[in-house]
Parts: C-alpha cells; structure tokens; sequence
C-alpha cells in the first residue's frame, strides 16, 4: 500500500513536470514567433525604412506625452485629497479648542480641586465625541 502511493506521487511529480517544461517551450516559441513576424513585417513594409523610423519615434512621443498627462492627472487629484485631509483637520482642530474654551468658562465656577478631577476626563470624553462627529459630518459632506 505505502509503495504503491508513493509511485503514485512520483508518477504525478514526472507528470506535472513535463507539463511545465512543455509550457515553457510553448510560450518560448510564441514570443520568437511574434518576434520574428514583427521584424519580417518592419523589414518587408511597403514603407521606407526612414518613414518606418518616423513611425516609431511618433509612437513612442505619443506614449511619452500621454504618460505625462495621466501622471499630471493623478498628481492633481492626491494634492486635491490632501487639501481637503488639511481642511478637515483645520476645522477639527477649531472645534475642539472653541469647545475647551467653552469648558473653562463653564467650569470656571466651580471648585479648583474638583475641576482639576473630573475636568480631564469629562473633556477627553467630549473631544472624543466633537471628532466623531466632525468625521461624520465630513463623510456626509462628501457625499
């Protein structure tokens, strides 16, 4: 039993490569086929090999060109997330200080010792809540 599944295995380890090793051939054939039929079809062209050459450098000033632009496209919209990113913190920061402010004067009341207790949490908990909101605020604006 134990020989027979390990000829099994073997028989399937020869199997699989032989496959990859005619994978290979196949897939070295076809590029020096494409390579081959793409040089025939250059040197055999009804055109003259300075107008082919135009032909190319054109290719390649259009492919030049239109990679600028994609990369200039894309370099606008991540300095337009980053505006708003900025935005978003500026307005969140103004939020939470304009609400500190508002605390103090609140607080200003009350015992010193007591605001010194209860004040860091109370405000940790509230700024939590004012950034949450901000960023729910901000997720539906964007919308």
């Amino acid at each position: 039993m134990m020989f027979s599944n390990w000829f099994k295995d073997r028989k399937k380890e020869i199997q699989r490569k032989e496959k990859i090793r005619t994978a290979k051939k196949v897939i070295f054939g076809a590029a020096a086929g494409s390579l081959s039929g793409i040089i025939g079809g250059l040197l055999f062209s009804p055109k003259s090999g300075k107008e082919t050459r135009k032909d190319i450098a054109n290719s390649s000033k259009e492919l030049k060109d239109n990679i600028k632009e994609k990369s200039t496209a894309l370099k606008g919209h991540i300095d337009n997330k980053v505006t708003d990113a900025k935005d978003s913190i500026i307005d969140a920061k103004a939020k939470i200080s304009e609400y500190l402010n508002e605390k103090k004067a609140t607080n200003q009341d009350k015992d010193s010792n007591l605001i010194d207790e209860t004040n860091d949490t109370v405000i940790v908990e509230d700024v939590s809540q004012i950034v949450g909101q901000a960023d729910v605020s901000d997720k539906k604006s964007k919308k």
